[in-house]
């Protein structure tokens, strides 16, 4: 079939040729396909870059079989194999391929197309967007493909840029598209499923993003953390949960919840003990029994009781790094599912809260950074929290004025780390890299932890499909960073 369709159209030319006395004004569009268009309008390729990328990050494939594991909010109470970090090579694989083939490859088009000068308001998300997926990717794996990457040449593997050079194009990034988000314009409107076209919102986002990733430099470069955290907040940050960084999800039946998505399928992800005890631990009053104690209000939001205590609402959690056979032995009506909340048809994704933002500049306030009151910061991080969980005003007035969540300088910045890891449920990768960087709370790995020594996993191993193509990159790379272990840290998770 190709042959005589190569035939026909060379026939085809010459006859034109010949009509035409050898012009070729009528050429150039002779191999056009009128129903396959060489570029695609950015409106179309954003919304299926952002639903990609975040469904990816948020939801079953990622979140809930490794990064919320490993930060000890969830829990695997059958199939432990990522809970004991004895990680399946195809699921690398597809973390790895995903990202990369998926809404990256979106996102490259969108910015190969068009330019700041001309469509500042469509570079500006596309920008923060690859910003904030390669800021999950790199603080996974450390080095990766980046400033090579979806370049359209399968004949030139990609080199693997350092983290910090990956790290200063995500802040040189994040400013720039800062700089050009502007109120006016075209924007990609109801294309644009997180802001609905709202430049400034998007403004917003690049600024918190560049809080994030500046202040995650605070152990291995805390002069570049300073600059750019300083930065940031004067740039203009979050302000309110209605900045909050959310891909709503209609519910339509076809465009669900990826968590749920998960969740209506299988029953294998509970809420872990560790976090379930964190709540647990931060009372508001103690009753006569652990049933009628006043918990962390969010507790409740965050698990559904037990289904074996149908009278009393308790919350148990599960334990993280058990063998298979051990998880199975507690009974999945012994511990507590995730909360109706969190695993619903239209629950959002969360890319990024205004919670997560105060407790950055809450940190940064008692690390002397910027400006503002930490304890006040910390209270404002903590009551954005309750609010984007329903909780009432009474209610966390009484939370924040408790002893054991009250703010103390001499230990205010482990109070907020622990604060933030709270909030961020449902945002594992966010939770798993804090903890890393921080320290907060002092994560165990469970029994059955494959790792040596016997430590909680530090960073994800390399997708085996690299040794097949792109070997020579990928050693080097290993090399670069004195190994790849899963005891392994990535660049700025120093001790």
């Amino acid at each position: 079939m190709r042959l005589s369709t190569h035939i026909g159209v060379v026939s085809a030319l010459a006859m034109a040729l010949l009509a035409n006395g050898c012009s070729n004004d009528k050429i150039t569009g002779i191999n056009k396909n009128p129903n396959a268009p060489s570029s695609v309008q950015p409106a179309l390729l954003f919304p299926t870059a952002v639903t990609d990328v975040v469904g990816r990050a948020r939801g079953g494939s990622l979140d809930l079989t490794l990064t919320s594991l490993w930060a000890q909010h969830i829990a695997m109470d059958r199939f432990t194999d990522e809970d004991t970090y004895s990680i399946r090579s195809d699921n690398i694989n597809g973390y790895w391929s995903g990202f990369y083939a998926g809404g990256l490859e979106d996102l490259a088009t969108i910015l190969a197309e068009d330019t700041a000068a001309t469509k500042p308001n469509l570079v500006a998300p596309a920008l923060v967007m690859k910003s904030w997926t390669y800021g999950i990717m790199t603080d996974l794996w450390g080095d990766i493909p980046y400033s090579q990457a979806n370049k359209s040449d399968p004949s030139k593997p990609p080199a693997y840029d350092p983290q910090k050079t990956i790290y200063a194009g995500i802040l040189s990034d994040l400013k720039a598209a800062s700089d050009m988000s502007v109120a006016g314009g075209a924007t990609y409107g109801t294309a644009d499923l997180v802001y609905n076209g709202d430049a400034t919102k998007w403004k917003k986002f690049a600024n918190s993003l560049r809080l994030r990733y500046g202040l995650r430099l605070s152990k291995v470069d805390p002069a570049t953390a300073q600059a750019q955290v300083a930065a940031a907040i004067a740039a203009g940050v979050f302000t309110s949960n209605a900045d909050n960084a959310l891909l709503r999800w209609p519910g339509d039946g076809t465009n669900n919840s990826p968590i749920y998505a998960n969740f209506v399928t299988r029953d294998d992800q509970h809420m872990s003990r560790t976090l379930i005890n964190a709540l647990k631990s931060l009372y508001i009053s103690i009753g006569p029994t652990p049933a009628d104690t006043v918990f962390d209000p969010r507790l409740a939001v965050y698990a559904d009781p037990i289904i074996s205590s149908p009278s009393k609402a308790i919350y148990v959690g599960a334990p993280n790094g058990l063998q298979d056979d051990s998880a199975i032995a507690i009974g999945i009506n012994n511990t507590s599912r995730v909360g109706i909340a969190y695993r619903s048809k239209t629950t959002p994704s969360i890319l990024m809260a205004y919670s997560e933002v105060l407790f950055d500049e809450a940190e940064a306030a008692a690390r002397g950074w910027a400006s503002g009151d930490p304890a006040a910061l910390y209270n404002a991080g903590i009551q954005a929290s309750m609010e984007y969980n329903g909780i009432p005003d009474n209610v966390t007035a009484a939370y924040v004025a408790s002893p054991r969540v009250a703010y103390s300088a001499s230990t205010g910045l482990q109070q907020i780390a622990l604060q933030r890891w709270i909030a961020l449920f449902s945002e594992g990768t966010e939770a798993y890299s804090e903890w890393r960087r921080t320290g907060v709370p002092d994560l165990q790995p469970g029994p059955a932890a494959i790792t040596t020594p016997q430590i909680v996993a530090r960073r994800l191993t390399y997708p085996v499909s690299e040794q097949s193509f792109n070997n020579a990159a990928l050693q080097a790379a290993i090399t670069e960073q004195g190994g790849a272990l899963l005891t392994s840290r990535v660049w700025w998770d120093t001790p």
